[in-house]
């Protein structure tokens, strides 16, 4: 029995041992390169049930999205992801996504070209993650039998954002360069952006009575050899049009597009309200639907068309008391329908009832992005830095520091997380960590305390007794959701690198 006690005492030295080698291993973290998105949104979107206006909602709704990474030298597929709708971004702005890489990448940092793909679907796209780079910079769309889009051309004019597929959105970062160290790379931002524009007519006239003979608009004419038959998916130009042909004109639809005028044209005393004068892009929409709504401005609605590189041009028939007139419009400059731009023509009718026309093109995107307090993004309004006083900090590098503990000191560092509101931040030391101790490991996050403030303690661990000069330490960072999810959070947390040192 005296036997069987002193194995079994030997054993379990041996499992704690064992136990505790495991625990003092330090965790090893995957390289991968963290890829800032910035997603369409605009604040008219909460403005989808005026009217007659399409719901912005709808336009910048998000079904699917896909990004691959290559090397710009050799164009290898380095990385590929499809998100998962979990962490599309709540209403638009800047989302990060980390992808991993391999340790041969991280050595050589090599410029990349970066593509992302929203909405696949809505241009019959068949692009998946293993598609080559080949692939990518050939894709593009034209007419086709597949609705509710039809290709986005003239055979098949597109009035409305079908739910289930969304509009189509891209975008393309070539030879960009890769920052910082393993485990944390990153390059700038890639903007996804709505690879159609849409076209919009509205008319009123001015109210009178007795003599004046009344108006109607008979039809709108869209001209000839204007939409492109092909459009590049990708393009990191302003336009992606397909050339195939040295004959410029036979690059482009060669039929005109016919809209037939409204039934009945609102009456509006004020008419000249509602001309562009240089108001920002959210007023002047306001303006526009507010005068739909009010019944004083007749809107024939949105019609989603390829981009253009050529300068628009029609003109709008129209009769008064049985005679027929005609009124020819453009736009001001070549290329201002490229991708993702909407054209607003006004026309309204004074007394002596001659069609006078205001023409706009404005982006479609506000660039307007307001912080979601949510449970479903990463947010760091303020990223990590250790206060000076607290630590002697040398710079090593660009975005690199040594952090040597003082004598008798904590060293201090701070950051601001305002999302996911009820999950928690995750600190996880890396290196010599036995060494160490930080606190907290683990912190609530909830903007309403200090705006989202966390403090960050780190100091020698006192219950190690020996020398322990050069033990060194950095950290990562991570968030556990309050449904579970974990997102890794060193893109939005880290700029600059703090190796901590004893």
């Amino acid at each position: 029995m005296k036997g069987c006690r002193i194995i079994a005492g030997l054993l379990l030295t041996v499992l704690m041992a064992a136990c505790r080698t495991t625990i003092a291993m330090p965790a090893e973290e995957e390289p991968a390169i963290g890829i800032a998105i910035e997603f369409p949104t605009g604040e008219a979107e909460t403005r989808a049930e005026v009217g007659e206006l399409p719901a912005s909602t709808l336009e910048n709704m998000l079904h699917t999205v896909s990004i691959w990474v290559f090397r710009s030298d050799n164009h290898k597929l380095e990385a590929s992801r499809d998100i998962s709708p979990e962490d599309f971004p709540v209403r638009g702005g800047v989302r990060r996504y980390s992808l991993p890489v391999s340790r041969a990448f991280v050595r050589e940092q090599p410029n990349v070209d970066i593509f992302v793909l929203a909405n696949a679907a809505s241009i019959g796209s068949s692009l998946d993650t293993k598609s080559s780079w080949e692939d990518l910079t050939a894709a593009f769309f034209t007419d086709s039998e597949v609705d509710p889009y039809y290709g986005f051309g003239l055979a098949h004019p597109v009035k409305a954002v079908d739910a289930e597929k969304g509009l189509p959105m891209s975008g393309c970062g070539l030879d960009l360069p890769v920052e910082g160290e393993e485990p944390v790379l990153r390059v700038r931002t890639v903007k996804l952006t709505r690879a159609v524009s849409r076209l919009r007519f509205v008319f009123c006239k001015t109210y009178t009575e007795g003599e004046e003979e009344e108006v109607e608009i008979s039809r709108i004419i869209l001209a000839s050899q204007q939409i492109p038959i092909k459009e590049y998916v990708f393009t990191s130009t302003k336009t992606g049009i397909v050339r195939d042909n040295e004959d410029d004109r036979s690059n482009y639809l060669p039929s005109a597009y016919i809209i037939p005028g409204p039934e009945d044209i609102a009456d509006n005393e004020t008419p000249e309200n509602l001309i562009y004068v240089n108001q920002d892009p959210i007023t002047y929409d306001r303006i526009i639907s507010d005068a739909v709504a009010g019944g004083v401005l007749t809107d024939m609605g949105y019609t989603y068309l390829r981009e253009s590189d050529k300068r628009l041009v029609g003109r709008i028939e129209y009769t008064v008391g049985g005679r027929v007139r005609a009124r020819e419009f453009n736009m001001s400059t070549a290329g201002d329908f490229a991708r993702n731009h909407t054209w607003t023509v006004l026309g309204y009718f004074l007394s002596g009832r001659n069609l006078q026309l205001a023409l706009n093109v404005l982006p479609w995107d506000y660039n307007t992005y307001v912080v979601d307090f949510s449970e479903e993004s990463v947010n760091v309004s303020s990223k990590f830095t250790v206060e000076s006083s607290t630590a002697e900090i040398t710079e090593t590098s660009k975005d690199h520091y040594d952090a040597r503990l003082l004598p008798g000191t904590d060293a201090l560092g701070h950051l601001h997380i305002t999302t996911p509101v009820g999950g928690y931040l995750m600190i996880r030391p890396l290196g010599d960590v036995d060494a160490f101790k930080v606190e907290p490991d683990r912190a609530r996050i909830d903007p309403t305390v200090n705006s989202g403030r966390i403090d960050i303690r780190v100091r020698r661990n006192p219950e190690i007794d020996e020398d322990l000069s050069g033990k060194y330490i950095t950290l990562s960072f991570y968030v556990e959701t309050a449904d579970g999810r974990v997102i890794d959070a060193n893109t939005e947390a880290v700029d600059g690198v703090y190796r901590f040192i004893i």
